[in-house]
């Protein structure tokens, strides 16, 4: 029996254990009941990263319909930012905007809400795999790793943002990128 539970551990050491973006299950699972769109998470089994939900805030479960989603994740001290990725409908998604006008003259300033229609903006370098068609822009300072990566899945559109992964890792995280299921 020891040799068993021995060789069980060597396994688990030598493949890793199964690690996921799941770290907190039950507010993905609360939060895909609340959205208006199917919500992706990575699938990489090799990467280890603490999850957190940062937009709703703050998240009440079952109070509203959530239009618009981020997730960010670190590793697993928690202390490096690796990724975020941002979530909503790919199509009739509106957004409220502020537009606040300065008046420096006058010190005065005025705030108006305006309302738009999401769009996929189409710039930057083309990236595909399987059926989809993504969009890869690097930060101003090529210098740093990342950049953003956007594209449409399903119904939902998802864009991440990385300083930390380079645009390969984006990609494969991307390509990784399910439908959560609880």
């Amino acid at each position: 029996m020891k040799k068993i539970t021995l060789t069980l551990i060597c396994v688990l050491l030598l493949l890793g254990l199964p690690q996921g973006a799941f770290a907190d299950h039950e507010a993905l699972r609360q939060l895909r009941k609340d959205t208006d769109f199917i919500i992706y998470v990575p699938q990489q089994s090799k990467m280890d990263w603490k999850l957190e939900i940062p937009v709703p805030y703050p998240y009440k479960p079952g109070e509203k319909k959530i239009t618009y989603t981020r997730f960010s994740y670190f590793d697993m001290s928690g202390a490096i930012y690796l990724l975020g990725v941002e979530q909503h409908k790919a199509y009739d998604y509106k957004a409220t905007h502020s537009i606040t006008s300065i008046d420096l003259q006058n010190n005065t300033s005025l705030t108006k809400q305006e309302e738009r229609t999401f769009t996929f903006n189409s710039r930057g370098e083309l990236v595909t795999w399987g059926d989809i068609e993504a969009r890869f822009e690097p930060w101003m300072n090529k210098e740093q790793n990342g950049g953003f990566l956007k594209w449409i899945q399903g119904n939902t559109y998802i864009e991440m943002s990385s300083v930390v992964l380079t645009r390969e890792q984006m990609i494969e995280v991307a390509q990784s990128m399910k439908p959560f299921e609880s």
